[in-house]
């Protein structure tokens, strides 16, 4: 117990804080007395039950952080928010590819899954929702999958907490990866389940990673930013004590005669701090009583600068843009319609493609697989409140033939065009299609219909 007490010791010390050690999946469970048992310690370390007794790891500002005081602070709310709601509201649904074609799979189990309820409690956004959230602050996201017995094809995905879910690998020669889910039981008790990843079958455990090291587990922003976030809440903190001594800065009572005794000294303290413990009461200053103001101004400790460039520092490590979050101080006309494609293309782009490629890891069977279903999220939502520019971009879409009425409108939700009428494709007047050796060919060849000519 000692020497691996000390080497965790050793390592949080060193500023990256403990790794996971080797489970071992045949250790008794040993109590120490505080409800923590062997295994649970070879798996956390010294970290996790000095963040569990202090209520989070401390920061050099002398704030403790953790999950729960880290959202406390608007800017990590708003961050995890603006990812986890911008992730979540976008329609993800099932296809299947099939040589050159590709068909919406609404009959699979699935597509009801992510498309509109994750199982009878949740929806597909909520469910969404809340493991974008639990992977952009701790590092991973875990649901337990429900799947039909005899086929394997997934049904339901029930969301899993993280600190209740440890990746690990066997100690056996084969090394599988497993995950230890600990639940609770009916008694009061907890319990831990091993779902274990074999190839060739169905996995039981949806494992979404974000940036990590070993390839097992991502790292928790919360953790790594503790410094940030420790220094913003310590500012905050010092804000609201301003405010709640009246804007009264620190001072000291200088008395030009000196106390008999210490009973005396205790009773002039006690009386002052009875008449004026009240910020907004102004002091009576007898003449021998010298009021001396001690500390800085809010002003020439620069607290509002500090205040704003807390937000830059903690949207750095969300990659979120600050405007995004509410501080509009470096944007303007020209660039806040390129700050927000920049948030779509390298924030919320980077979770997109986790969802789409952990599921199709985890969620699918081999034999789904092979015959090409897959997941893709439609971005088209994004737009959804830009009336103009979407018809702007269905215009240059039918001008080109890339799409017909009918497809348009069922973009927008709408029926096709009566009597086939959004049938065909349509291109410019000017423009030809060409066949081989680059000879013009008739548009009814090409398979369009010009404008004009019908």
């Amino acid at each position: 117990m000692l020497p691996a007490l000390r080497a965790a010791v050793k390592e949080f010390f060193s500023g990256f804080g403990s790794t996971l050690e080797p489970l071992s999946l045949d250790t008794k469970s040993f109590d120490f007395g505080i409800g923590i048992g062997l295994d649970w310690y070879n798996r956390n370390g010294y970290p996790a039950i000095y963040s569990a007794l202090a209520g989070g790891m401390p920061a050099w500002s002398g704030e403790n952080v953790s999950l729960h005081t880290a959202l406390n602070h608007s800017v990590v709310w708003a961050c995890n928010r603006i990812i986890s709601e911008s992730t979540a509201f976008l329609p993800l649904v099932m296809l299947q590819r099939k040589g050159d074609t590709k068909r919406v799979a609404d009959e699979q189990p699935m597509y009801r899954c992510m498309h509109d309820a994750f199982s009878d409690e949740m929806t597909a956004m909520g469910g969404r929702e809340t493991m974008t959230s639990h992977c952009v602050l701790e590092g991973n996201a875990y649901a337990h999958i429900i799947r039909r017995s005899g086929t394997g094809t997934a049904l339901e995905l029930h969301p899993l907490v993280p600190s209740q879910v440890t990746p690990d690998r066997e100690k056996e020669a084969k090394k599988r990866l497993v995950y230890v889910v600990k639940e609770g039981t009916s008694n009061g008790g907890n319990s831990e389940k091993t779902y274990t990843v074999e190839k060739g079958k169905p996995q039981d455990i949806l494992h979404m990673r974000g940036l990590g090291f070993d390839g097992l587990k991502g790292y928790s922003v919360i953790s790594m930013a503790r410094q940030s976030i420790g220094t913003a809440i310590a500012t905050e903190r010092n804000l609201g004590r301003f405010f709640a001594n009246g804007g009264r800065l620190p001072y000291n009572l200088k008395l030009n005669q000196k106390f008999k005794n210490d009973a005396d000294a205790d009773k002039f303290r006690a009386d002052w701090q009875k008449l004026y413990s009240n910020p907004h009461l102004t002091p009576i200053l007898e003449p021998y009583v010298d009021y001396q103001q001690t500390g800085i101004s809010a002003k020439d400790s620069q607290l509002l600068e500090t205040r704003l460039f807390n937000i830059h520092e903690i949207c750095r490590w969300f990659l979120v843009s600050p405007h995004l979050v509410g501080d509009l101080s470096r944007a303007t006309f020209s660039n806040i319609e390129q700050l927000a494609l920049e948030f779509v293309k390298m924030t919320l782009s980077t979770w997109i493609v986790r969802w789409e490629q952990e599921l199709w890891r985890c969620v699918l069977t081999d034999e789904e697989k092979d015959k090409g279903f897959y997941f893709k999220h439609n971005l088209n939502s994004l737009l959804r409140g830009d009336f103009l520019s979407r018809m702007q971009g269905y215009s240059v879409m039918l001008q080109n033939g890339i799409s017909n009425i009918d497809e348009v409108r069922d973009l927008e939700d709408w029926n096709p065009a009566p009597n086939g009428a959004g049938e065909g494709f349509h291109i410019q007047l000017n423009q030809q299609t060409l066949g081989p050796n680059g000879a013009t060919l008739p548009a009814t060849d090409a398979g369009l219909v010009r404008l004009g000519t019908n």
